[in-house]
């Protein structure tokens, strides 16, 4: 049986679903931050899987996070 492909998305579409800048995705790529992405001839692409995966394990402490309990100051 034979396996759908991965859906690839353009450095824009990534870009602009993380709220980032083309320049600061690639920032992040050199910085090991976020997956490497798939050159194809000129295009730069990334499996949209992998970063789905990387928002939900970015996300997670945010997600996770709860208030401490007890009194405030201030």
């Amino acid at each position: 049986m034979e396996s759908a492909s991965p859906k690839l998305v353009k450095k824009s579409a990534v870009a602009e679903r993380l709220g980032v800048s083309e320049r600061t995705l690639e920032k992040l790529v050199r910085a090991r931050r976020f997956p490497p992405p798939l050159r194809i001839g000129k295009h730069v692409v990334w499996a949209e899987e992998a970063v789905e995966k990387w928002l939900v394990r970015a996300l997670a402490s945010q997600v996770a996070w709860e208030p401490k309990r007890g009194r405030t100051t201030g």
